[in-house]
């Protein structure tokens, strides 16, 4: 009975999903953009969603971050972080990344046995890093395009391929069958108050520098959500077909469209690695020249390390031979 009833409401929630989607379609506006045709819709779901956040979301997540221990809330982010692992892993192996595949896996075994099933990330510190995959970076590395971009209400930035990709990682959520439904329903509510205060810093810089914060968060997910940038470590069969709108992702395999080269999982942004070479330290040139500052990898107040030259012997310095 309780799967029976869990299913109804999954499948009631799909149904949800997919009228918007219809709803956004039937709105056919206008837009510059032409990934964007239904803008005039978006922008007031945009709208009402900022609504929501400033008044109840974002308040709420200020007061858990100034309160809420640190620890607790690294282990919250780590608990849910591994249970998205899961899926990830079944997610590379569907996207033919076999290394993917088995550090994912890997890292989910490790962290359920070893770091308390998922409260401690001990994978990272062991070295496995995270590959995030979602379904709707499975459907774009099919073939399948993106369709038009949408703003759900409540859950923000997506394309239609994202909303079918959404529903299939809401559905296999492994916390979505925890029962009571109480503790189901807590356990949400937390994780969307720890997401939310991971970004409190970057909401602010955004509204600074964003003149236009619909164009600007539109024009970055789409970026992000391009299959050309997700196909490192593919089959050359799976890397001539992105399933970009047409485009044949010849020239962008390798994230030099303008993608950084990220697996693009996250909705908003947060688990791309820097593949980026350090910088070579500048020549010292000889001579009389001032000594450089040595920089210090501590934390400090700087440090300047004086380099005093070789002085010469004088006479009466020179020992005595007395012979």
């Amino acid at each position: 009975m309780t799967i029976a009833c869990h299913k109804k409401r999954l499948s009631g929630c799909h149904t949800a999903l997919l009228a918007v989607a219809l709803l956004a379609a039937c709105a056919s506006d206008p837009a510059a953009n032409p990934q964007d045709p239904y803008e005039a819709t978006n922008r007031r779901i945009s709208e009402f969603n900022e609504k929501v956040d400033t008044k109840l979301v974002r308040p709420v997540a200020v007061v858990y971050q100034k309160n809420v221990p640190e620890p607790v809330q690294t282990g919250v982010g780590n608990f849910f972080g591994n249970l998205k692992d899961i899926w990830s892993t079944v997610n590379n192996a569907l996207q033919a990344r076999p290394m993917d595949t088995a550090e994912t896996g890997l890292r989910v075994a490790v962290n359920t046995v070893f770091g308390v099933f998922g409260l401690f990330d001990v994978a990272t510190w062991a070295g496995l890093q995270r590959r995030s995959a979602d379904f709707g970076q499975t459907l774009g590395l099919w073939g399948v395009p993106s369709g038009p971009y949408l703003v759900l209400p409540l859950l923000g930035p997506s394309t239609a391929r994202d909303t079918v990709g959404w529903t299939f990682d809401n559905h296999y959520n492994l916390w979505n069958g925890v029962e009571p439904t109480g503790l189901r329903n807590s356990g949400t509510v937390l994780k969307v108050v720890d997401m939310r205060a991971g970004y409190l810093g970057l909401d602010t810089s955004l509204n600074e520098v964003a003149l236009d914060k619909y164009s600007f968060v539109r024009d970055a997910y789409l970026q992000r959500r391009n299959p050309k940038g997700w196909k490192r470590n593919l089959p050359a069969d799976m890397q001539e077909n992105d399933g970009s709108d047409g485009s044949d992702g010849s020239d962008g395999s390798d994230g030099s469209d303008g993608s950084d080269g990220s697996d693009g999982s996250d909705r908003f942004d947060n688990e791309a690695s820097s593949g980026s070479a350090s910088p070579q330290a500048e020549p010292v040139a000889s001579g009389d020249a001032a000594a450089p500052e040595v920089p210090v990898i501590i934390e400090g107040p700087p440090v300047t390390y004086e380099r005093s030259e070789p002085q010469e012997n004088s006479p009466t310095d020179k020992p005595q031979n007395n012979q």
